[in-house]
């Protein structure tokens, strides 16, 4: 019957539980506020249900102003709505919930009020439908949370694709509404912010000293003279320009005209400057935390231990305000894990906060009850656990820090390439040189770049010459020459003269942010064996719980010393030393270092797709021109038939291939440059690929291919003439012919050498065990003798692109993973084909953006580096999961008191709490190491 009594008792334990924690975490939210920043007062409107009267008018018109950014807010009874000017939407949205009415945000969108929206606001690109953009979502702990966000966004209708990143704390998402999704990740309950870009039509002034009211409205004056319809408003020391037709630089001139000190400011706030700042804060308020947890906590054991308390039942008032003094603590030290349970809890759902919240809350609760009670549980009176339940939260919020410390080491790399871009630029208007944003630039833009600054854009030199140090892009120390007419990439360092150049791209156009976008696009991305993850992870939780459950109804049942006492214990260490945590980290963090380490060695990774099947290829197939050798070939004889000269024979190739982009073609047409003459006219011109070119010159029909090409036309090749292809081409030269219609002109040798590394790439191709197949359109001398000098033993030549794509389904189709290395445009669907595709960065676009990694420099060994660094990467990640894994299937054993029965020793909470924590920074830290990973 006491048994009985007790199980009744405690049965009602949980209950008591959650309504206690439901108030105290009621009565938190009420006194927290949001610590989002708001950029801006857009107008949001909520459907708001159960308004019956001007009381609940008032309640959620108060609940929304209660959210940081709120400007107005303003309920409309009879509509059910609320109209909100300014605030988070997913904060407004919760507020109003937790006021006690169910609420949603409309889909529809709705036009901003002019007056009350900010610069970059206004200027927000429209997102079209099934373009891909960005969530910040906040309160993402563990890898619970990541399945439940990424399932909230795949549920909207039109989703295509989602990839929540847990280190970041964002979603990329592809396709749907946008507003309908940061809707559903509200409603599954979290923040979300959408991550919209903004243009740059706006600017601030600053002058020194700051004029007063008369000099201002001389200002406005003086712009409203050049544009009527500009816009002027004044902020504190800074006077904010709105105008669609002048330039800033122009303001600036037309000031320092009339006589004011002025410089430019851009309105745009650098989101990882903010994100750094907010780490840094958040690292500092897990310190703080950590602190005062332990400081009470390690002060009230220590009290205990010593003597220093007195047995409950002697004064149960001081247990009662030392209880008080932990509550307070808690409240301090662990509100964010409560918060976040209680958002879960409202959406029915659970992740680590849970875990944290119920341990630590059951732990306080039980103590109060015992206090209150001391019989309650037979055996708790003797050993309380006060001390346990911030001393928990001290072990947690320190290593949160940790943790988070370690992660921001992750985004080095990022943070390096964001480092490389100019903050200024000196743009040239006429005899006048000002230096404003680079964010203002406009394309066409002549900008002045100094000897030892840095290029601030991607542009064209249009005067002067220097030469400039690409290292940041292709890994090469050695300064290029660069004249008029040469681009040079922002971000690059101008090392000797001074120029001019022309801005040619703006942005995100940019080369450098093209590539700061490619690595944060493969940070975001999730590999197979992460999906995995992901499915273990969304029942994780749950399941922890329920072994919790059982673990007390174990030691009740079968425990013959102080069950519920030991049961108790064992239940909340269960709770506290599962770590979901670890296990949501272990992919992601080795992605976000692993292409970071990738990009700091000139490989771009695009994908984790990408990452994951560069580890595991057999085979890669590279081309000959422009891969293996410099794709920079030369005329270096001509060989005449009988009565034509070897000028001719130039002439009529270089008027050939005035029309063509092969690398072929640029060589012939740089060999006719030297020489002093007009190229004759050409009409019908016709590209044959993997053949050849042909035209009409004066009224003829020209041929310029190879031998299969005039072959194809029925022209026979003089005896004589072939065999000197054949021995030109043995010594790996490539053969060209020239013929017009019923005879042949001549042969054109051309030799593009071998990248200087191009032996030592392919050695360190076989030593990972890869073996390499070369495909060329080139003849089979040609193709032979280059493969001999590098070592390759497999060929295919005299073979067209659609043939490159056949070669390697052939090799897949025998079970072999296949990567392929290209430059060129007809490289495209092979690389598409390929398990993995490498382009070079020298290659064309096309190339580029059908492959999966990217290799910024010409350098062959860097598909080398690409494959290293990627089997590094995934060995890191079974690494990480692997040790998450373990951790817990011994660790939850362990707590529910596995080695009881055969030791005597139980895992205290407050130790199992410090061996969650300790994992979470073990996987980051073992993550960490490939920053110093040299392939």
């Amino acid at each position: 019957m006491v048994r009985l009594n007790q199980a009744l008792n405690y049965s009602l334990l949980p209950v008591s539980v959650s309504l206690c924690y439901q108030v105290c975490i009621f009565q938190l939210q009420k006194i927290m506020t949001s610590r989002t920043s708001v950029d801006g007062q857009k107008i949001q409107i909520f459907t708001v249900e159960d308004m019956t009267c001007p009381h609940c008018q008032g309640r959620v018109e108060e609940a929304a102003r209660s959210v940081d950014g709120v400007q107005e807010a303003t309920v409309d009874l009879d509509a059910g709505t609320l109209r909100v000017a300014g605030g988070n939407p997913g904060k407004i949205l919760q507020a109003v919930i937790d006021a006690g009415y169910p609420a949603r945000l409309q889909v529809e969108p709705v036009e901003s009020c002019p007056l009350a929206e900010t610069t970059e606001q206004q200027h927000a690109a429209p997102l079209e439908a099934g373009q891909e953009y960005e969530l910040q979502v906040e309160d993402m702990h563990c890898a619970s949370c990541v399945a439940r966000v990424e399932k909230a966004i795949l549920g909207v209708e039109g989703v295509a694709s989602a990839e929540v990143n847990l280190v970041e704390k964002r979603a990329a998402v592809q396709g749907g509404n946008p507003e309908m999704v940061v809707r559903a990740v509200t409603e599954a309950g979290y923040d979300v912010n959408l991550q919209q870009a903004k243009t740059q039509e706006d600017f601030y002034l600053r002058f020194t000293p700051w004029p007063d009211a008369k000099d201002l409205e001389e200002v406005q004056e003086i712009l409203l003279s050049r544009d009527g319809q500009a816009q002027l408003e004044t902020e504190p020391q800074r006077l904010l320009v709105r105008t669609s037709s002048l330039h800033p630089a122009d303001v600036v001139i037309l000031l320092t005209d009339a006589g004011y000190q002025v410089t430019v400011e851009e309105t745009y706030t650098d989101p990882g400057l903010t994100q750094a700042e907010e780490t840094r804060r958040e690292i500092r308020r897990s310190w703080q935390r950590a602190a005062v947890a332990a400081v009470v906590g390690f002060g009230l054991m220590t009290a205990h231990m010593g003597g220093l308390l007195p047995h409950l039942q002697e004064n149960r008032l001081l247990w009662a305000f030392l209880a008080i003094l932990c509550l307070a603590t808690m409240v301090f030290s662990g509100r964010n894990y409560f918060i976040g349970a209680w958002k879960q809890a409202r959406h029915g759902a659970a992740n680590m906060d849970t875990l944290v919240a119920m341990g630590t809350g059951a732990a306080w609760l039980s103590s109060v009850l015992v206090i209150a009670k001391p019989d309650f549980i037979p055996g708790a009176a003797d050993h309380l656990y006060l001390d346990a339940s911030v001393m928990i939260l001290a072990f947690l919020q320190l290593g949160h820090a940790l943790e988070t410390r370690a992660k921001r080491t992750t985004s080095e790399a990022i943070s390096a390439l964001v480092g490389l871009r100019a903050r200024n630029a000196r743009v040239v208007r006429g005899s006048s040189r000002v230096d404003i944003p680079v964010s203002l630039l406009q394309l066409g833009d002549l900008v002045q770049v100094k000897p030892g600054e840095k290029v601030p854009i991607d542009g064209e030199i249009v005067e002067g010459q220097t030469s400039i140090d690409e290292s940041m892009l292709t890994g090469e120390p050695i300064a290029v020459s660069r004249r008029v007419g040469d681009a040079v990439t922002g971000g690059t360092m101008n090392r000797s003269g001074a120029f001019v150049l022309a801005v040619t791209r703006l942005g995100e156009d940019t080369t450098l942010a093209r590539i700061i976008a490619m690595v944060k696009k493969a940070q975001m991305s999730k590999p197979p064996i992460g999906r995995l993850v992901d499915k273990i992870a969304g029942v994780f939780v749950p399941i922890v719980i329920g072994i919790s459950c059982l673990t007390f109804v174990g030691w009740w049942m079968f425990a013959t010393t102080l069950p519920l006492a030991h049961g108790l214990t064992a239940a909340i260490a269960v709770l506290v030393i599962a770590c979901p945590c670890a296990l949501g980290l272990a992919t992601p963090i080795a992605i976000m270092v692993g292409t970071s380490r990738a990009a700091q060695c000139n490989v771009l990774i695009r994908n984790s797709e990408g990452l994951q099947t560069a580890s595991r290829l057999t085979h890669v197939v590279v081309d000959k021109t422009g891969t293996l050798t410099e794709g920079k070939p030369a005329v270096t004889q001509i060989v005449p038939v009988a009565g034509v000269n070897e000028r001719q024979i130039l002439a009529w190739a270089a008027s050939l291939e005035s029309g063509s982009e092969h690398p072929l073609a640029e060589a012939v047409l740089q060999a006719w440059n030297r020489e002093e003459g007009e190229l004759d006219a050409v009409d019908n011109f016709t590209a044959v690929p993997g053949r050849g070119v042909a035209a009409d010159i004066g009224g003829q029909r020209f041929f310029l291919g190879n031998h299969h090409f005039m072959q194809e036309q029925g022209l026979a090749l003089p005896r004589e003439l072939t065999q000197k292809a054949e021995l030109e081409a043995d010594k790996g030269g490539t053969p060209v012919w020239l013929a017009r219609t019923g005879e042949v002109l001549g042969l054109l040798i051309l030799r593009d050498p071998l990248r200087a590394d191009s032996v030592q790439a392919i050695a360190a191709l076989k030593r990972q065990k890869i073996h390499v197949v070369m495909c060329s359109g080139d003849n089979a001398a040609t193709a032979n003798a280059v493969a001999r000098e590098v070592g390759i033993t497999e060929v295919h030549s005299e073979i067209l692109p659609e043939e490159k794509l056949s070669v390697i389904q052939a090799l897949q189709a025998k079970g072999h993973r296949v990567g392929m290395v290209g430059d060129g445009v007809n490289d495209a669907p092979a690389l598409a084909q390929a398990d993995t595709g490498f382009a070079l960065g020298s290659g064309t676009d096309v190339a580029i953006e059908n492959a999966d990694i990217t290799l910024t420099g010409d350098s062959l060994m860097l598909v080398s580096d690409a494959i290293a660094i990627s089997t590094a990467t995934l060995g890191n990640i079974r690494q990480n999961l692997f040790g998450a894994f373990i951790y817990n299937v011994i660790g939850i054993p362990l707590a529910a008191g596995l080695l009881y029965p055969f030791t005597g020793w139980q895992l205290e909470p407050m130790f199992a709490s410090a061996a969650m924590a300790l994992s979470s920074v073990t996987v980051v830290t073992n993550a960490n190491r490939l920053r110093f990973f040299r392939p």
